[in-house]
């Protein structure tokens, strides 16, 4: 008799954040996104997004690094607010350089495209025994096509990171920790900022551009019922977190779901502890 397969699921994923005021901020106002630094190869930019694990509970204190509060969602809310995994790559992986090298055909292509006209255009100029002035073409077609290959490579882009890192002098495995990420719709800000980019270095100062940088696509916690775990400091930090709920959600709800088990409290000594 064949054995049946079975597979442990992990169904929440986990955000974290360094102080009380931003776990209560992230509670009443939901998810704010922010420009944050990513480097692929030789690439580094910033991206906006908001940053999750996937992880086991008995697991998140060794993420505590990114803060020591944190707050676990469900994988519905996730899926159905497209937070997706990111994609790890490393330095031979086959399309870590995919969006330059899209862009490397374009500008071929282009340039082969000129090169033919100015062509055209001596040859014209010989005929008619005029003096010969290039004039580059407005070329549509390439603006539309380059529009269009950023559409697909830059989303792409954003959900690309490197599977090991340096953090603080010592090799961390990023791989290890399961990253989801929520990237905004922008609607008129940029989706990608590179290095070269004048506005990289304010985006990167928190005295000239503090977080969160994009508040206005802050991502909601609707309903009580998508809230899985919240991770405080000490115990009496409880009640306030309790209280904001309260005027979050209502009181029914939220004893009830404290009630169920469906939302646990916990400080980081109990998930470092009793995990």
């Amino acid at each position: 008799m064949e054995a049946e397969f079975s597979q442990k699921r992990i169904n929440h994923i986990f955000h974290y954040t360094k102080s009380f005021d931003s776990l209560i901020g992230v509670l009443q106002k939901g998810f704010s996104p922010s420009y944050c630094q990513e480097q692929i190869t030789d690439l580094v930019y910033l991206i906006p997004m908001v940053s999750f694990c996937n992880i086991s509970i008995r697991d998140v204190d060794l993420y505590m690094r990114y803060g020591n509060y944190g707050i676990g969602m469900s994988i519905d809310w996730a899926i159905k607010n497209r937070i997706s995994p990111v994609i790890y790559i490393h330095e031979t992986s086959p399309f870590n350089s995919l969006h330059s090298d899209i862009n490397k055909i374009l500008l071929w292509d282009l340039v082969n495209g000129q090169f033919a006209d100015a062509q055209r255009q001596f040859q014209e100029a010989m005929d008619k025994g005029e003096a010969y002035n290039y004039t580059p073409p407005a070329d549509e077609r390439h603006t539309q096509l380059l529009s269009n290959i950023n559409m697909v490579t830059v989303p792409a882009l954003q959900f690309f990171k490197n599977w090991k890192v340096e953090y603080k002098g010592q090799e961390i495995i990023t791989y290890q920790e399961r990253e989801w990420r929520y990237i905004p719709d922008l609607k008129g800000e940029k989706k990608i900022i590179p290095s070269s980019d004048d506005e990289f270095g304010a985006f990167n100062d928190k005295d000239a551009k503090p977080k969160p940088h994009l508040p206005q696509y802050s991502l909601q916690i609707d309903n009580i019922i998508d809230l899985r775990y919240i991770i405080i400091s000490n115990e009496n930090e409880r009640g306030n977190v309790i209280d904001c709920l309260k005027d979050r959600f209502g009181e029914k709800d939220v004893l009830d779901a404290l009630f169920r088990g469906t939302l646990l409290i916990l400080t980081d000594n109990q998930v470092r502890n009793d995990f």
